[in-house]
């Protein structure tokens, strides 16, 4: 029956208008979704639109908060390195120790914040970044230097893995509207770097290096203050709870001694590691902590596998995709990191750049990012994700050759530019396919601990990246060629970077991943041949 014959009900009661919330009739009457179910409705937890725009910035902001310090210290390392008389290894220790740190006590964090609370770790945690920025910002030496550094490297792990968790709870159903903040989050850890050099870099030239650690204190104090207001109260346990409840299950539950062999585990690996070049590789405290290292964190996978609840679940490693797109993803990742710390320092030591004019030269590698992910978020439901993940391995390899073979008078816009651009590909597109896979692994109650297994993985990944280029780059420059060639030591850490990213093509031809974030759970599925030969006509 015609919607406009005399006998039809009401268009309210069979034919919504174009507009309504559920759908709209063609003129053919064929019905069709509204803007609503095509894009998603907005989650519960948020009382308006504004609350939910406003969470996914403080999510952004969580995430970005460890490489915005690396950013904002790595532009003016050699300022502090030469105030502070530190040696190369310790000036790669202000950043590979915020994140070591991070990584190390991501998963104690995740866990403890899915037991004790999402909300208050996630408000401690912004709360402990403003205060020890302040602090590492009146630093007289390098100790003090690297330990406030590596301290506030846990406050932003405090603050990752409930960032991740409400937004796992919140988007339980696959949609735009999850691609899309997930895609805003996914933004913070590589243009957090770009963002944090370019802040730094203004405070430095206005003051001096220690102004950047105040600004960074001041703009994470009023981000503190407003997650009070803007962090939804989403938990993994009933809200009605008492404190005391919770604190006792978590005395019960938590994972001590698996806390305990990551951190020092990871740690003591990581400084053998950065130590090595200068102390000797043959030297028995150095041989002491590798071998150390590596037992800690064998005992590590093996406790894992006994206790009833683990930081790390053992059953998500036999996802054959989880794992093998973090094995595609993390040597990308590392080399992306590595090389902007690198090229950062490269300027500042042989261009004799200013912090400002370092950060001048990153900013299209921010703009290049934001554009990246507002394209990431339209695409991963459209083209094959392991096609994206192929098409951001090869970018990391262009732009670390680009960086490798440039000498330090060749023209920006030839080498440094293009280079910055084809990075920030590989870091959008990647974290995004990976972040969005993460967070459908594990059940809603656990969304906090997925956040902190990518979270962990990926900021160890970082630490490792920064101790083996720092080998390779003391290592280098103590070589006869670096007397006649400044370069030498920076094109071996360039050629570490191309390593490190070519490995991913190791593991992607065991990728079976199709695209993501469809109405309909799972997604397609495909491996790496298939992907490119459908490219950009799968839907």
């Amino acid at each position: 029956m015609s919607p406009t014959s005399p006998d039809a009900e009401p268009a309210t009661a069979t034919a919504p208008v174009i507009g309504d919330e559920e759908a709209h009739h063609l003129r053919d009457g064929v019905s069709r979704p509204s803007w609503q179910d095509r894009f998603g409705a907005r989650p519960e937890c948020f009382k308006n639109t504004f609350q939910e725009v406003a969470f996914v910035f403080q999510a952004t902001n969580a995430t970005a908060a460890s490489s915005f310090f690396q950013g904002a210290s790595a532009i003016i390392t050699v300022s502090i390195g030469r105030e502070l008389a530190m040696t190369q290894g310790e000036i790669s220790w202000i950043t590979a120790s915020t994140a070591l740190t991070a990584g190390a006590f991501q998963l104690g964090l995740g866990q403890m914040a899915d037991l004790l609370g999402r909300k208050a770790t996630f408000i401690i945690g912004m709360m402990s970044f403003s205060a020890f920025s302040l602090i590492v910002a009146f630093a007289q030496n390098p100790y003090w230097m690297d330990v406030i550094c590596g301290i506030i490297g846990i406050s932003t792990a405090m603050v990752v893995p409930p960032a991740i968790g409400i937004m796992g709870a919140a988007y339980g159903k696959p949609s735009r509207r999850k691609n899309i903040a997930f895609s805003a989050f996914g933004a913070g850890n590589p243009l957090g770097f770009v963002f944090g050099s370019i802040l730094s870099g203004v405070a430095a030239r206005i003051f001096d290096w220690r102004a950047s650690f105040i600004l960074i204190a001041i703009i994470w104090a009023i981000l503190a203050v407003m997650a009070f207001w803007t962090i939804p109260k989403v938990e993994a346990y009933p809200l009605d709870q008492p404190l005391k409840e919770r604190f006792l299950t978590f005395v019960k539950t938590f994972d001590f001694v698996g806390t305990v062999l990551t951190i020092f585990g990871t740690g003591i690996l990581t400084a053998a590691i950065t130590l090595g070049p200068d102390d000797g590789w043959k030297s028995p405290h150095i041989i002491a902590m590798l071998v150390l290292g590596i037992v800690l964190l064998l005992l590590f996978v093996l406790w894992e596998r006994i206790y009833p609840h683990p930081l790390m679940p053992p059953h998500i490693w036999k996802d054959r995709n989880f794992t093998f797109i973090i094995l595609s993803c993390l040597p990308g990742y590392m080399a992306f990191l590595s090389s902007n710390f690198w090229l950062a320092f490269f300027m500042q030591d042989l261009q004799r750049l200013a912090p400002l004019d370092v950060a001048i030269r990153l900013i299209p590698q921010a703009v290049a990012g934001l554009l990246y992910n507002i394209i990431a978020g339209n695409v991963l439901h459209r083209i094959n994700n392991t096609f994206l993940i192929a098409v951001g391995s090869a970018s990391y390899v262009a732009s670390n050759v680009l960086l490798a073979v440039m000498q330090p008078n060749s023209p920006y816009w030839a080498f440094i530019f293009p280079s910055l651009i084809l990075s920030v590909v590989g870091a959008d597109f990647q974290f995004n396919v990976a972040n969005m896979y993460v967070m459908q692994s594990l059940p809603s109650h656990q969304q906090a601990m997925a956040g902190g297994i990518f979270n962990t993985i990926f900021r160890l990944g970082m630490a490792v990246s920064l101790g083996i280029s720092t080998a390779v780059y003391t290592t280098a420059k103590g070589a006869p060629q670096a007397l006649a060639d400044p370069m030498w030591p920076y094109a071996k850490a360039f050629q570490t970077s191309i390593g490190m990213s070519a490995a991913s093509f190791l593991f992607l031809p065991f990728v079976r991943l199709g695209t993501q974030g469809h109405s309909a759970v799972g997604g397609k599925r495909g491996g790496l041949v298939s992907a490119v030969a459908r490219g950009m006509k799968e839907k």
